[in-house]
């Protein structure tokens, strides 16, 4: 049958839980020509990590994603995985030891035995920010990549200057990308909700009459778009630093209604991460109050107990359209519409759709 490769290709994004390199291997992330809801169906039946007290909001946008993408790309597209990016990028207590990543490659191993790729797949590495706490964790994975005799080089997902170092100067066999986190956007929830007014300055407006205010405001709004069309990979200073340590792929959540922040970039290559955005971080980590609410607002210091692989949080907010999420230390929000998403960027076969059928932590 014939298959449209004129597009961007697919990524799976898994989890930080080797369960789901094991559902990979039989087929179960695979749609091979099943219908939308019995594909989510197979989330909600296989997935029971991601179920808290009730079913998570997750589920509805898997689903719906799920539509989405065979509705912009085509139907067999999930009858295809190019590549695997493993682990999590939000948290650093969340890196994996030295024997999880030896038996994620085996799993890798597996998965390209077991379903022969079109093209030779690459494994890549997701990392989140580390500090000195867990940087000697990571490193001994780093080291084991690097020292991996495999035919693609393995990519590492980079979110901190720290690991840039050590990956410069020690793993230098490992092929760097800039990930989401380091790689800056705006991505407030508010900024794409229209009903929100500014606000230009008195100074601005004395004297004026209503219809020079509007006009003001109008202006505002212009520019504030064309701000929110925007991230650091527009800045050739930013260009410069990438250049400097070869790094050509950077890593931007998908965001509705930016239709110029996806413009086709001939000086970088893109990781689209859909159909989660990942919209805040921090020390604070509601999730692991849950189960010990000593933890509660205060910063996470220590290893914990991964309280985040059986629970999220979810936020009622007022506009409709949206969820919004917390899962460990970090904020989501889903974005669904692909319609804003420019022919000229999903052609080019360079960039890459990274799907998260679940908040990858």
């Amino acid at each position: 049958m014939f298959i449209n490769n004129d597009f961007m290709q697919l990524y799976i994004h898994i989890w930080t839980n080797l369960e789901y390199f094991d559902l990979l291997n039989k087929a179960k992330l695979l749609s091979q020509g099943k219908q939308d809801r019995e594909l989510a169906w197979f989330f909600l039946q296989n997935f029971p990590g991601e179920l808290a007290e009730n079913i998570s909001p997750q589920y509805e946008v898997n689903f719906m994603a799920i539509r989405e993408i065979k509705k912009r790309f085509w139907w067999e597209y999930f009858n295809k995985i190019d590549w695997i990016y493993y682990w999590s990028d939000n948290c650093e207590f969340l890196v994996p030891t030295k024997n999880e990543i030896e038996k994620a490659i085996e799993k890798f191993q597996e998965f390209n035995k077991n379903f022969p790729p079109h093209k030779v797949r690459t494994f890549t590495f997701v990392t989140p920010y580390v500090g000195n706490k867990m940087m000697e964790r990571l490193e001994e994975s780093l080291e084991y990549l690097n020292n991996l005799n495999i035919k693609n080089p393995i990519e590492v997902v980079v979110n901190d200057l720290g690991v840039l170092r050590v990956l410069t100067t020690k793993y230098t066999n490992l092929k760097i990308n800039f990930g989401r986190l380091i790689h800056k956007i705006l991505k407030t929830p508010l900024i794409d909700t229209y009903w929100y007014e500014a606000h230009p300055a008195w100074e601005l407006i004395k004297n004026k009459s209503e219809q020079e205010k509007l006009k003001l405001r109008e202006e505002i709004v212009k520019w504030q778009m064309k701000f929110y069309n925007s991230s650091e990979s527009n800045l050739d200073l930013f260009k410069n630093f990438l250049k400097k340590y070869s790094i050509n792929r950077v890593a931007l959540d998908y965001m509705e209604k930016r239709e110029d922040l996806f413009r086709n970039n001939t000086d970088l290559w893109i990781d689209l991460y859909y159909p989660w955005a990942l919209i805040f971080t921090w020390r604070l980590c509601d999730t692991s109050a849950i189960e010990n609410p000593s933890r509660w607002m205060y910063a996470t210091d220590d290893v914990c107990s991964r309280t985040c692989d059986r629970y999220d949080i979810s936020y009622k907010i007022k506009t409709v359209g949206y969820n919004m999420i917390q899962r460990w230390n970090a904020g989501y929000r889903s974005e669904l519409n692909l319609d804003f998403l420019r022919e000229d960027f999903t052609k080019n076969d360079n960039n890459r759709l990274v799907f998260a059928p679940f908040i990858t932590v």
